[in-house]
């Protein structure tokens, strides 16, 4: 194949990218202002999301300090070898967390600890609080969302309100994760046990046996249920 002849003409044609670009370093000596302004605009904004991303990182390095002074008490006062003075410090701490370090992660889950303290002190409605206020900054999507809903229901629970307790039981059953669906039909049996239709205890307690069959503290269920339907047929052999 013959090589295509390149023409005089032809080769004088200016590149087009060399082109291009004298143009653009053209534009911008004739617009030196605006070039040096929005330039400046970006610096000024690169500045801004630095100072707000360093200020975020040192108010959780700050909550996360004070969380773990909290959590150590805590920790503490749960292995038995302290005062219960020591829930009440720790609870102090936990709120300062919660109080001056509101918009952080870390104030976010002490809230749990923090619902566990008060919770431990018999201060259901301060537990209730706790618990709410993490599951309305979070979602199904966080850690512990399954750990919040299990501890409301069981505060709700202790504190007697059998039909929140039955809605957050619910809950857990609906959004949980499957470990955490399958317990909360033990939670809704032992509510309705508790409030006294046992047939709804038994439909979900029948339930939790269907998920967890292997499981030996599912063994008092199943002697339980048997009673109950003895109870209610005590001579299935006599016509």
């Amino acid at each position: 194949m013959a090589k295509r002849k390149i023409r005089r003409k032809e080769l004088k044609k200016p590149d087009e990218f060399i082109t291009f670009g004298s143009r653009i370093i053209a534009w911008c000596q004739d617009n030196i202002r605006i070039v040096v302004g929005v330039l400046a605009s970006v610096a000024v904004l690169i500045l801004i999301i630095s100072a707000v991303f360093l200020f975020k990182a040192r108010r959780e390095t700050k909550a996360r300090g004070l969380y773990e002074e909290a959590l150590s008490l805590y920790q503490v006062e749960s292995s038995g070898s302290a005062g219960a003075i020591n829930y009440s410090m720790a609870a102090a701490k936990l709120e300062e967390v919660k109080q001056r370090y509101h918009s952080t992660t870390v104030a976010t889950n002490a809230l749990i600890d923090l619902g566990n303290i008060y919770f431990q002190l018999g201060d259901h409605e301060k537990a209730i609080s706790c618990y709410t206020d993490f599951l309305q900054r979070t979602d199904v999507s966080h850690s512990l969302y399954d750990q919040a809903l299990e501890s409301l229901g069981e505060t709700y629970e202790a504190k007697g309100s059998w039909q929140e307790a039955v809605e957050v039981y619910q809950r857990l059953a609906s959004e949980g994760t499957p470990a955490y669906q399958a317990q909360a039909q033990l939670y809704l049996g032992r509510v309705y046990e508790a409030i006294g239709d046992q047939q709804k205890a038994m439909t979900h307690y029948d339930n939790y046996l269907n998920e967890n069959p292997a499981l030996i503290f599912g063994e008092w269920i199943r002697i339980k249920l048997r009673r109950w339907r003895q109870a209610e047929n005590p001579n299935p052999d006599i016509s």
